[in-house]
């Protein structure tokens, strides 16, 4: 990886269509065809399409990383200034998503709060049941999707405020965590069930863009975090995208029982899979040149030239 290459993000994103191009009618025909229809979300038998999906998923996942680490058309750790219409319109698109989440997860915890049995008490009941993560999901989304609207304004108007909001820019970040802690809390399958898998796999990559994110959006030790950006939000994105069309595909047709229990279609994984792609692409053509981040100070750089009070006071 020493070596960078002259990788044009046009090619790459080439790369990231032909996957989607591939993968989903896979995912489609096998929730059409061998997924059992009582949201179980089990396969009905395991079939070649099982393998293949797999296979490629993985195959064009370490070749999208791959691609955007050899790459020299990364640009500097900063954001994009002035306006931008692809950038405010995809961000108020996800911080709609977001709210939708944030509703559905404050509705699930009120109906579950005043259900619960008494006798259990509710800080046992608040752990056990996940509803704890909940919470924190649906108030952490909130303040994640306060932080887009902001994001959407900004870019709207060309004036870039957001970065002043340095604690709201790490919301997102927590929101996507929780939501991965009450995933790990689904009683289902872990080895069968291909939308939790996909879903772990893409909260994952979208806790590790949204880190490298906060970083570059909030100018707080930011040197080197554009290329992380690009790197997992490119596959966060197309897991996002992949889970997003399918879902909503089986939703219109009207066969929405053909998917998961607690697994239907969620509009911010949709959204969120192009605000990636709408924010790599403007930061790929509109950013700055990538040697304006050797002036960024190291994240755990000392300061040079400080004079050791203790020494001379020795």
């Amino acid at each position: 990886m020493g070596n960078k290459k002259s990788i044009d993000f046009k090619n790459i994103f080439i790369v990231f269509g032909t996957g989607l191009a591939l993968l989903i009618p896979i995912r489609l025909y096998q929730l059409f065809f061998i997924t059992e229809e009582n949201k179980s979300g089990f396969f009905t038998h395991i079939n070649a399409s099982v393998y293949v999906f797999y296979g490629l998923l993985v195959i064009f996942a370490a070749v999208l990383l791959a691609l955007v680490s050899m790459t020299d058309k990364v640009t500097a750790s900063k954001s994009v200034r002035g306006k931008s219409k692809a950038l405010a319109l995809s961000a108020g698109l996800f911080a709609l998503g977001i709210a939708y989440d944030v509703a559905v997860s404050a509705s699930i915890f009120i109906k579950s709060f005043f259900s619960y049995a008494s006798a259990t008490g509710i800080v046992a009941y608040l752990f056990s049941n996940g509803m704890l993560a909940v919470a924190l999901e649906a108030v952490c989304g909130l303040l994640a999707c306060i932080y887009f609207i902001l994001f959407t304004l900004s870019y709207s108007d060309g004036k870039t405020t957001y970065y002043d909001y340095k604690l709201l820019a790490i919301m997102p970040l927590f929101w996507s965590m929780f939501r991965m802690v009450r995933r790990f809390m689904t009683k289902i399958s872990f080895s069968m069930v291909a939308d939790l898998i996909l879903e772990l796999a893409m909260l994952a990559f979208m806790m590790l863009f949204f880190m490298s994110f906060a970083r570059i959006s909030s100018q707080i030790c930011q040197k080197n975090e554009m290329r992380k950006a690009m790197k997992y939000g490119m596959v966060s994105g197309f897991i996002a995208l992949l889970l997003g069309v399918t879902r909503l595909a089986v939703t219109v047709c009207g066969k929405s029982e053909l998917l998961a229990e607690n697994f239907d279609f969620i509009p911010a994984d949709l959204f969120y899979g192009i605000f990636t792609i709408c924010y790599i692409n403007a930061c790929s053509k509109t950013g700055r040149d990538a040697s304006e981040d050797d002036l960024l100070p190291d994240a755990y750089d000392e300061p040079e030239n400080v004079i050791d009070d203790d020494f001379l006071d020795n």
